[in-house]
């Protein structure tokens, strides 16, 4: 009898952001690896367009939910397990972590971090914060297995829900492929006409919020055009804005350098001609459960440099500068010596290639697969 997979992607909307992108991919790995389950995707009409496969073996379920994070949580603990029961999976596989309290069957869930356990990083209001902190280690407890992508996530959910490491199966993420050096110039200039891109760039990309720790790179940036005017390049910062955003307007105002640009979201479509007009990625943030905008830039082949706290080191390992988040001067120095030093920079560039072609989505799926026929036997 063919085993009958729920999966919950009521959390995701239009625009997807990292755990959105590593659902839909991985789905797509995972579809093509289990031909014999019937997947039953549970979204709402707003994120639908993300999660379309040419599967037979796909079931859409559509819940008109509310834009409003309350309602969602109350449908997910409330109403969502009554209807689980009319579709009687075998498992329910949540890859964004709110899983249904009361639902008695079988779960695998996927929790990317505990970053709501470290108070001096700032990433949802206090209430959110609150709950993500609770629902992440419920998860952990009552989930019958667990999957994570970095070893750095995976020791720190085993320390703060209290579950053994056996419980949990590391699925990292993939650059997407069709994120890898762009030469073709009627491309590299239609991107950079949409976005009113500068010639020469720094670039970050990513949510803008106060995790992200956007309000020092501002002040590392205006310190190294102080140490160095001969240098051309702008600040491009990319992304939707989130919570404690203001914080980075207020910086930009107080500056004084010139060449800050907020471009906002970015299409999927031309990430890759983005990241490959960029001279140097940075990504300072305080802390990731991964953090796939670097591998990204280093599958485009742009240097990178990233903070030395949580997984960013165990994911850039070797190929990009790594920086102390709290240190503007040291952070100022690695963009000047990645913009002023030609062979460091092509030595980046060549090694950032390398490590990105070391994930692949094909093993993560393997291994998701792999934890669901565990939990089904």
């Amino acid at each position: 009898m063919p085993r009958r997979i729920a999966v919950n992607l009521l959390p995701f909307r239009a625009q997807l952001a990292g755990a959105g992108r590593y659902t839909q991919n991985m789905l797509g790995e995972l579809l093509r690896a289990d031909a014999n389950s019937t997947y039953f995707f549970f979204l709402t009409p707003s994120t639908a367009a993300n999660f379309e496969y040419q599967a037979p073996n796909v079931v859409s379920v559509r819940v008109p939910l509310p834009k409003s994070n309350a309602a969602r949580v109350g449908y997910e603990q409330f109403i969502f397990p009554f209807q689980l029961m009319r579709y009687k999976p075998d498992v329910l596989f949540t890859p964004s972590v709110a899983i249904p309290l009361v639902w008695r069957g079988k779960r695998v869930t996927v929790i990317y971090d505990m970053i709501a356990e470290h108070r001096a990083v700032r990433k949802y209001p206090p209430l959110r914060n609150a709950y993500v902190r609770w629902m992440s280690r419920s998860a952990a407890q009552h989930s019958d297995a667990l999957i994570t992508i970095s070893e750095n996530s995976r020791r720190e959910i085993a320390q703060y829900a209290r579950v053994p490491l056996e419980k949990i199966a590391l699925a990292p993420p993939a650059a997407d492929s069709s994120l890898r050096p762009v030469r073709d110039v009627e491309t590299l200039n239609r991107v950079r006409d949409t976005y009113h891109l500068p010639e020469r760039f720094v670039l970050y990309l990513g949510t803008l919020e106060a995790g992200k720790n956007l309000v020092r790179l501002i002040q590392a940036f205006s310190e190294m055009k102080r140490a160095h005017p001969e240098l051309e390049q702008h600040l491009v910062l990319a992304g939707a804005q989130g919570w404690g955003v203001r914080e980075l307007e207020n910086e930009i105002q107080r500056s004084d350098a010139v060449g800050f640009r907020l471009i906002g979201f970015v299409n999927n479509d031309d990430r890759a001609a983005l990241y490959s007009l960029a001279d140097v990625f940075v990504y300072p943030s305080l802390y990731e459960g991964f953090g796939m905008p670097p591998l990204e830039a280093m599958a485009c082949g742009t240097p990178v440099i990233v903070s030395n706290v949580s997984a960013l080191p165990e994911v850039v390992d070797g190929a990009g500068l790594l920086v102390s988040p709290d240190n503007v001067n040291e952070l100022a120095n690695a963009m000047a010596r990645v913009l002023t030093d030609d062979a460091l920079h092509s030595q980046l560039s060549a090694n950032g290639l390398l490590r990105a072609q070391q994930f692949h989505w094909e093993s993560s799926a393997q291994v998701v697969l792999e934890t669901l026929n565990q939990v089904t036997r």
